[in-house]
This record gives C-alpha cells, sequence and structure tokens, in this order.
C-alpha cells in the first residue's frame, strides 16, 4: 500500500493543503507547531484510526481530508468529511460510504488489506477489529508511540490488544490461523444451541417419566379396538360442530360490535346537533362572523332544518338499537348450541370410562399418549445427540488445524528473526538492552532517558521487518511523527533520523515527520517543509485548487 497524495480542505476558514509523497522516503520538515504533526495525523485519520490528540484549532476549522493511495497498484481514494468516511475507485465513482467505522468502514479496510484478524470484546462477541488495529505497526505518535508500543492510536479497546496484535502482525498467527478461529466459534455457539435443546428435550422426557401411573399392569390398546373407533368418529363430529358454532358465533359478535359503533357515532352527532340547535335560540336574527364579517340570517327555517336533522339523526339511533337488540338474541342463541357440545362431550367420557380387567380405557389413552410422546422425544435425543457428535468432531478438526498453523519450528523461525534485526537495530542506535527473553516480541520495555524512544524505534523497525517476510495483510506505509523524544543530543537525533529513513524494510513508504532534517540529505528522501505560520499548516492560496479537486468527491458524498 502506498499514499500518493494528502488534500486537506477547511471550507470555514477559506484555507487548504495538498501535498503528494514519494513512493519510497518523504520528510515532512516543519518547527514546532507549524501543523506537520496534524498533517501526519490525518493521513491514518482519514482510514479510520483516530490519533491520541487533536488541537482544539483544527477541529473548529472543520477540515475535510482526502488521500489518495494504492493497493497493489489499484488507485483508490478516501474522503473523511464531517464524519462520514467515503471511498472512490479510480475513476471517482464511490464504492463505499459510511459514519460507523466499525460496522461499516472496517470490514471493507479488512477486505482491502487482506486483515483477517478476529478479536472478542468484552460481551465475548466475535468481530474485525477497528482500522486502528490494522494500522498499529506502521504508525508512531508524538503521543504515545515513544513511550509504549502498540498504543498509536486512540480507541484500541480490545482485550488483550497487544499480545493479540503482536501474534498476528508477526505472523505467528497468520490470516488462516483467524479464518478456522472465526468458524471454530461459530461452530462452538451452534453446539451450545444443541446442547441447550438437549436439556430441553431430556428433560420432557423426564417430566414425563413422572406423570405415569404407578401400576405394572400391561397396557394394549388393541383391546379397546370398537372403543377406538367410537371415540375417533365421535371426536370428528364434535370438532365440526365446534367449528361451525365458533364461526357463527364471531359473525354475530362482529356484526354486533358495528352496530354498537354506529350507535355511538350517532349519539355523538346528535348531540352537537343539539347544541347547534340551542345556540340558535340563544343568537339575533341577524349574526356576523367573528373571522371574516359576514351576515348569516338565522331564521325560523334555518332552525326547523336543524331540528330535521336532529330527527334524522334520532331514526338512525333507533335502528342500531334494534339491530343490536336482534343479534344479542342470536348471540345468546349461539351460545346455548355452544354448551350444547359439552352435553354431547359426555358421550366421549362414556367411552372413555369403558373398563375391561379393571382399566379404563382412558387410563389406555393417556398412557399411550404418553408413551407415544416419550418415543418421540427420545428419537429427538438420538437426532440432537448425533449433531453434537458431529459438531464436537468437526470443533476438533479445526482445533487441530490452528495447532498446525501454531507449528514450534516457524514460531522459533519468527522469533529469531525478529530478535536478530533487535539486535542489530540496538546497537546501531546505542541502546542496551541486556538479556533477550524467550518472546522479544512481547517485551518493549528496553531502556529508560533518551534511549527509551530509541530503544523503541529499533524494536518497532525489527517488528516490521518481520511482518514485511512473515506478515499476512498488505504491508502499508510507515508514518514517523517527532523522533526527537527525551532530549536527544547532537550525536543521537542525526542517528535516529538516518536510522528511519535508510534502514526501513525494503520497497517500504516512509512518511516521517522532523523539526530539523539532520543525518540525511535529498538524495535519502524528498525533504518538503510546511506551514504557513506558527499554528498554520493550510493556505488561503491553495483553497481554489484544492476545492476543484475535491469537488466531484465532496457532491458524491452528499
Amino acid at each position: 500500500m502506498k499514499f500518493k497524495r494528502i488534500s486537506l480542505l477547511s471550507q470555514d476558514e477559506k484555507r487548504a493543503f495538498t501535498m503528494e509523497f514519494h513512493n519510497e522516503a518523504t520528510v515532512v520538515k516543519a518547527g514546532n507547531g507549524f501543523g506537520k504533526s496534524a498533517l501526519l495525523k490525518s493521513l491514518y485519520d482519514t482510514f479510520g484510526a483516530e490519533p491520541h490528540r487533536i488541537d482544539q484549532a483544527w477541529r473548529s476549522a472543520n477540515v475535510i481530508s482526502a488521500v489518495d493511495f494504492e493497493v497493489n497498484g489499484r488507485p483508490q481514494t478516501i474522503m473523511k468529511f464531517a464524519g462520514i468516511y467515503t471511498v472512490f475507485d479510480e475513476g471517482g465513482n464511490k464504492t463505499l460510504q459510511t459514519s460507523s467505522v466499525t460496522q461499516g468502514l472496517a470490514p471493507f479496510l479488512a477486505d482491502l488489506l487482506d486483515f483477517r484478524l478476529l478479536m472478542i470484546d468484552k460481551r465475548e462477541q466475535v468481530l474485525i477489529p477497528p482500522p486502528a488495529y490494522a494500522f498499529a505497526p506502521f504508525y508512531m505518535d508524538q503521543d504515545r508511540s515513544w513511550t509504549s508500543a502498540w498504543e498509536p492510536f486512540r480507541n484500541m479497546y480490545l482485550p488483550r490488544s497487544a499480545a493479540t496484535l503482536a501474534d498476528y502482525h508477526s505472523g505467528l498467527k497468520p490470516n488462516e490461523y483467524y479464518a478456522a478461529q472465526a468458524e471454530r466459534d461459530r461452530l462452538a455457539t451452534v453446539l451450545r444451541e444443541a446442547e441447550l435443546r438437549r436439556d430441553g428435550v431430556v428433560a420432557a422426557v423426564e417430566e414425563l417419566r413422572t406423570v405415569e401411573p404407578d401400576t405394572d399392569v400391561h397396557f394394549n390398546i388393541d383391546d379397546f379396538q370398537a372403543e377406538t373407533a367410537e371415540l375417533l368418529a365421535e371426536s370428528t363430529r364434535l370438532l365440526d360442530e365446534q367449528n361451525s358454532y365458533r364461526a357463527k358465533l364471531s359473525e354475530l359478535i362482529d356484526a354486533r360490535a358495528l352496530w354498537i359503533t354506529q350507535a355511538e357515532i350517532t349519539r355523538a352527532a346528535l348531540g352537537e346537533t343539539d347544541e347547534v340547535f340551542k345556540s340558535a335560540f340563544g343568537h339575533p336574527i341577524d349574526v356576523e362572523c367573528p373571522t371574516c364579517g359576514e351576515h348569516y340570517t338565522n331564521d325560523i327555517a334555518a332552525r326547523f332544518k336543524i331540528a330535521a336533522d336532529a330527527e334524522a339523526l334520532i331514526a338512525v339511533l333507533n335502528h342500531a338499537r334494534q339491530e343490536q337488540q336482534k343479534l344479542d338474541k342470536r348471540i345468546e342463541i349461539a351460545r346455548h348450541d355452544i354448551e350444547a357440545i359439552d352435553i354431547a362431550a359426555s358421550s366421549v367420557r362414556a367411552v372413555l370410562a369403558t373398563r375391561k380387567n379393571d382399566l379404563t380405557f382412558g387410563a389406555i389413552v393417556a398412557a399411550e399418549g404418553r408413551n407415544a410422546a416419550t418415543r418421540v422425544l427420545r428419537e429427538r435425543v438420538k437426532e440432537v445427540d448425533a449433531e453434537i457428535g458431529g459438531l464436537n468432531s468437526k470443533i476438533e478438526e479445526i482445533a487441530a488445524t490452528m495447532r498446525g498453523l501454531l507449528d514450534r519450528k516457524r514460531s522459533r523461525t519468527i522469533k529469531d528473526l525478529f530478535a536478530s534485526h533487535f539486535v542489530s537495530f540496538a546497537q546501531q542506535l546505542d541502546v542496551r538492552i541486556g538479556d533477550l527473553p524467550s518472546n522479544p516480541m512481547a517485551s518493549t520495555s528496553h531502556a529508560r532517558g533518551s534511549e527509551g524512544p530509541r530503544g523503541l524505534a529499533a524494536y518497532n523497525y525489527a517488528f516490521l521487518y518481520t511482518t514485511q517476510q512473515y506478515g499476512s495483510m498488505v504491508f502499508c506505509p510507515i508514518v514517523v511523527d517527532a523522533p526527537n523524544q527525551q532530549g536527544q543530543d547532537a550525536q543521537h537525533l542525526p542517528a535516529i533520523i538516518s536510522f528511519l529513513v535508510k534502514k526501513r524494510p525494503k520497497g517500504a513508504q516512509l512518511i516521517l515527520g522532523v523539526e530539523e532534517a539532520v543525518g540525511i540529505t535529498e538524495n535519502d528522501a524528498d525533504i518538503v517543509s510546511v506551514g504557513v505560520r506558527k499554528n498554520q499548516l493550510l493556505n488561503e492560496a491553495e483553497f481554489e485548487a484544492v476545492s476543484t479537486q475535491l469537488r466531484p468527491y465532496i457532491a458524491q458524498a452528499l
């Protein structure tokens, strides 16, 4: 991955800034407070990786940032505008727009960069980490990265972030490992659900067992063949009658509800008419409208018309009441018909009470029902047991695959590679490191005082060399801000700047921010001075050009 150009635009201040980056190394030079950190922070911030600190003046300017970049030679543009992230293809067509870093931008960038790391949050939900986790090895900011590793951005909130990132980006656990882990976790969820289903079925079988009668008599439903046929015939007839009565009763209740509603509406309208009639007697013959001033005649004819309307409403109300009364009678009859079903059901109870050898047919039916239900449930238990067995087998196969991806020999090779680079780089930067632990990548505290930042530079570059050789995802641009930390002297400051520029991994792009470009020349990197004045990176003179450049993107984003 390479950064080609960054464009910054403040429509509030009518100022802008644009800069192209060299494919190999670009050194951004500016005095303290001239905006080089704001420029470097904007690079990965445009990709959803939020820096630790953004000055209030920069926030107030509402800066739109756009980065032209390419992945494996394919040009694209990403823009951050008012909290919205929009990605455009080579032709300037929008391919993504989202306000959600976690739900929208993170999955998109994961596919683009082949970033397959999966992590578990505090709620034990598996998710694709935010973009900060993809870019963490490639960015050293001036606020945190010179005192500790794996904290270059804000909101790196997931548990065990540092250890997980070291394992993933070094290649100790490659993409294939996390793909297998995701499938294992998915199957584990399915397994838990199957086990819960099995527990429920087993509990149902136990419940049926507790309600079986305490008798040693063998139940044989064939002894009641005639009674069984009679029971089925009578049950079918009663069910048909019951459905018919229910349908009829439902229609009658619906019809009555309509007439009740009509009566209520008519009663309300009649009340309003009475009020108008009374009001007419309280006004003079000539009535003036208080709103428009128009005059109306309040004569006897108008009053009789109101009275006639009232009489019509009374007639409607009486009709509705009559219909309601008729329906009440029909509903009462229908309910009597339904009660007749209870009488007919007595014949079913008589069949069930038939006795042979001191056993009732009802007991036989109940026992046979329990037996049938128990058989069905036990078959279900067998099915779920088979499902659970299959899931356990698949999970074990995936676990074996994951163990294979963590081959000890491969892990030892990766750790040895890191250690050899780290020792070499520490010597070049005059850092005392002592004896290395068995896993040197897990420990990042190697020196104090002015040696601390140089030790972290040695650690970070050793890790990047390891990542380039064994890592799974696309190798991203290295962005380093303000290496002059902890009072680097006239000997060590040129050494660390020269190291960062000249010892970067082969083919890697470096963007380095410094106050003074000591220890290097124009032959080593493009050295570009930025900043108009103190606290001002953006320039009025560039506003029109950058605004014209970004206008098609802004139009699509809006």
